[in-house]
């Protein structure tokens, strides 16, 4: 079923569906896909461009080594999907599976990293504990300040500016209806559902709030508290090089460095060092004592780093809730208002969060464990 009015050429502007997915990154657009490729009619209505926040200024990191132990196999999930997502989309999204190092600059530090690759490695993680000389024989391109690491070959990344045009075609194709430069001012909800909009009314069964940082201020529109922090994330790009300068994707264990090279030999160093910026005035600023302090650790740990000039900084938002596990699930007092938002992460957990959400929609339940992911789990809500 296609969406009212969802015929190309027509004037009049798309206004009901069977899903009103309120949010177009990574998480509502593989949820619209998996919806439309089931036949549900669906409009994406986003406050901004579609696909221009959190999962298009990322460093496009598919980390399973950084994740939370809990959030391990769910991560292997999602690489499932993102193998055959090229196949899906019928065009590349940048994907490289080589693998990745986690290292240690403490001993301190490689305690910790090698009691978390433990607890990871019993909930499916396949890796390899190395000390410093292991470290030194296998990858010497890494700086001998790093006393230890683990190696995973389930590591790897993706192109976000590729995903993110690739998902839009697709799911265009198939009768999504997307509709941008939407401020939502209401969620009317009772015996029909309706967002309101900069952009008009659109109407739907079910609606699906998959916002990221924004998710609480649309939870509240229904009565729902649903707590979210900010993090404005800071990430890098060098000039290309020929040379290989990081043959493998390169984490911290606290978590304060992310490295890789892309195919264009392009070096992106990312890491969670935090700009300026609210969401209420919608700043993203650059912090410059805490970009010094991002870029020297990147060439600490690859040397090599020092020889190439930095091209651009930007900062994005990212949502996290209170113990970094994502919102996926009814909103507690709703029968047909859901939510999925702010993982840790997102970019890699996206296509199984988003499919999860709409096998929900879909069925009410899904093929996947979802209960550590409630979105009532930290407050009751008077709906």
């Amino acid at each position: 079923m296609k969406p009212d009015s969802a015929i190309a050429g027509k004037r009049n502007p798309v206004r009901k569906a069977d899903v009103i997915v309120v949010g177009g990154g990574i998480f509502g657009l593989f949820c619209a896909l998996t919806l439309a490729e089931a036949g549900t009619s669906v409009i994406v209505v986003d406050r901004s461009k579609l696909w221009s926040e959190a999962s298009a200024v990322n460093a496009g990191s598919l980390g399973v080594q950084n994740k939370l132990p809990a959030l391990v196999p769910y991560t292997l999930w999602s690489w499932e999907l993102w193998i055959q997502l090229e196949k899906r989309l019928g065009v590349g999204v940048g994907l490289c599976r080589d693998g990745g190092y986690k290292i240690a600059m403490t001993q301190t530090e490689a305690e910790r990293l090698f009691q978390i690759s433990h607890e990871q490695e019993q909930l499916g993680l396949t890796v390899e504990r190395l000390a410093q000389n292991e470290l030194r024989t296998r990858a010497p391109w890494i700086s001998p300040e790093c006393v230890a690491a683990t190696f995973s070959p389930d590591d790897g990344y993706a192109s976000p500016t590729l995903v993110g045009p690739a998902l839009r075609r697709t799911a265009e194709e198939l009768g999504v209806v997307i509709v941008e430069h939407a401020d939502v001012y209401a969620i009317r909800h009772g015996n029909s559902l309706c967002v309101e909009t900069s952009k008009g009314e659109f109407y739907g069964k079910k609606i699906a709030i998959t916002s990221g940082a924004w998710s609480a201020k649309l939870a509240a529109m229904v009565g729902v508290d649903l707590p979210i922090s900010l993090d404005v994330n800071m990430v890098s790009v060098t000039e290309p090089t020929p040379r290989q300068v990081i043959p493998n994707i390169v984490t911290h264990a606290r978590g304060i460095l992310t490295l890789k090279q892309v195919a264009n030999g392009s070096c992106l160093i990312g890491g969670g060092w935090q700009g300026i910026g609210t969401i209420d005035d919608s700043r993203k600023e650059l912090d410059y004592d805490q970009l010094v302090h991002n870029l020297r650790l990147a060439m600490r740990v690859i040397p090599r780093l020092g020889q190439l000039n930095v091209l651009r900084s930007w900062a994005g938002y990212e949502g996290v809730t209170p113990d970094s596990y994502p919102y996926l699930g009814l909103l507690p007092g709703h029968r047909d208002i859901y939510c999925a938002a702010c993982a840790r992460g997102g970019f890699t957990l996206g296509p199984l969060m988003g499919q999860l959400l709409a096998e929900l929609i879909l069925g009410g339940c899904t093929s996947r464990p979802v209960n550590i992911f409630d979105p009532g789990r930290f407050s009751n809500a008077s709906a």
